[in-house]
């Protein structure tokens, strides 16, 4: 399946490229099934891939944002992000991505993934037990640097107080608006870690955004826990939430917890 992912968000790609200037990608056309508007490039990434899946009889059910759980009598499920980071993709910020993961019932299940970045073609890619790659070449976390680390943070209206503890213990930080993106940094080795933790519960990180990268992370050598610490785990649905931080070594998570 891995190949498959991997047709399936260059497919996605090819088509975002081609879109007239004239095409509104910020235009709201609704609200999708996990409750969060719906713009016109979320809705146009999402049937690129929903066409793949018939067109091709994929024996895998689906979880997307915008259109929910769709159930067809598969064991394993194809969970989607169609465009991880749309407001940076509305404003021509080039980090946003396409999200595709495989797995069973759980983020801890997860058994391929796929991050594309749309906008300058970086793929990730990770099967579990086997590593995660950069266009082909091996993705490891890095060291900790002893004078800091650097850290990728949600600054968002919805940020929790206890953020900006996070943000003055860490060297340099950033807030670059692309969860899946942001993890792949972690595993490329550029960043040591992405914090995020909302005071919103329904603000906060969903299964779609971050099954795929968080394989990728997992597989680089890193991990990705709950803010109380424990290993994250996420049921494949849209109901469900968390805080979360993602790091490349067992030391950051310890100075940041």
């Amino acid at each position: 399946m891995r190949e498959t992912l991997i047709a399936i968000s260059r497919r996605v790609k090819d088509a975002v490229q081609d879109l007239p200037p004239s095409f509104d990608r910020g235009l709201e056309l609704g609200t999708g099934a996990d409750g969060t508007p719906t713009s016109n490039i979320d809705q146009f990434a999402e049937d690129i891939i929903l066409e793949y899946v018939e067109e091709n009889d994929l024996p895998l059910n689906v979880l997307s944002e915008e259109a929910g759980a769709l159930d067809r009598g598969h064991g394993r499920t194809l969970v989607i992000d169609p465009v991880d980071g749309t407001h940076n993709c509305i404003l021509g910020i080039p980090m946003y991505s396409v999200s595709l993961a495989i797995g069973t019932s759980s983020l801890n299940d997860i058994e391929a993934g796929v991050v594309l970045n749309l906008e300058n073609g970086d793929l990730f890619v990770a099967e579990k037990g086997h590593g995660a790659t950069l266009n082909g070449r091996p993705l490891k976390v890095r060291s900790p640097d002893p004078r800091g680390c650097e850290v990728l943070v949600y600054m968002g209206r919805h940020a929790a107080v206890g953020t900006m503890d996070v943000v003055r213990r860490a060297a340099r930080s950033r807030s670059l608006g692309c969860a899946s993106l942001e993890m792949c940094m972690v595993a490329q080795g550029k960043f040591d870690a992405h914090y995020m933790n909302c005071d919103v519960y329904e603000k906060s990180i969903r299964v779609v955004d971050i099954a795929a990268s968080a394989l990728v992370l997992r597989e680089a050598g890193g991990e990705l826990v709950d803010l109380q610490g424990r290993r994250l785990d996420m049921p494949l649905d849209l109901a469900n939430r968390s805080n979360f931080l993602a790091y490349g070594d067992v030391k950051v998570k310890e100075a940041l917890l």
